[in-house]
Parts: structure tokens; sequence; C-alpha cells
């Protein structure tokens, strides 16, 4: 009797879903067809994210430093590898995300990172994905 009851309750449910017809193009009703934008996707690393960064203003002018990062419109350098950004997507106001192609000491991977600028653009937070982040300084030109 119970077994019927629950097999009885499901088919109710079932019957209260409305099914799984197509939307036919109607307004505002979400379905097969219904479109969603596909995330904005960068051609370069924008302008405001170029420059030198390091951890502190003392090592800024150490070529050797190992807290260096490079970054120009086609190619982000850091101590001892550097990477081609393969996908850049903007994730808000002064954030990207971007999956890049490293090589360094004899290998090559890819990696995904965010980059985050401070309000005032002199401090990058950049984020791996095991949510470990580093912030840098913007080094003086």
């Amino acid at each position: 009797m119970r077994s019927i009851m629950i097999a009885a309750a499901i088919l109710a449910l079932g019957a209260c879903s409305g099914g799984s017809e197509p939307n036919n193009g109607e307004p505002g009703v979400a379905g097969p067809e219904t479109d969603i934008a596909a995330p904005e996707i960068l051609d370069a690393v924008p302008a405001a994210f170029h420059g030198h960064w390091d951890f502190a203003e003392d090592t800024c002018t150490d070529p050797g430093s190992d807290g260096r990062l490079d970054i120009e419109a086609d190619r982000i350098n850091y101590y001892e590898s550097s990477a081609t950004p393969e996908t850049i997507t903007p994730t808000g106001d002064g954030a990207l995300t971007i999956v890049h192609l490293f090589s360094g000491e004899g290998e090559e991977w890819t990696e995904t990172l965010a980059y985050a600028l401070s309000e005032d653009g002199d401090r990058l937070t950049v984020t791996s994905p095991d949510g470990s982040m580093s912030v840098r300084m913007r080094c003086p030109a």
C-alpha cells in the first residue's frame, strides 16, 4: 500500500511539472531556444594592467626579483616563466580572468589566473586556481 502511495505522489508531481514541451519562442519562458549571452572575450590585456609589478618598491629596480611581474598586451612575464594569454575575460571593473599558455624551465602548461586592480590602479591581486593570492604594487616607470 505504501509503495502505491509513493508512486501516485510521484505521478502527481510529474503531472504538475508542465512536462518538457519547448517554449515555442514565447518571451520570458526558458527553453532550448533561450539566448544566453556569451561572456565578452578580449583580444589583448587592457592597458590599465600593463606595466611592471613587484611585491615591494625596493625590489622594483631588481631585474632578478622573484616577485617580478611584467604585463603587456600580449605577454605576461613572471620570474622564470612567461605566458601568452589565450583567453582574456573581463569579470568586473578592473578584473580579468586569463587562461595562459605558460613556458618556463623547459616545460609548458596551461593555467587560469584571476587579476584584479585596486581602485587607484596601483595594486594588483593575482589569484591562483587554489585560491592563493598575491598582491603586487605598480612599480614606478
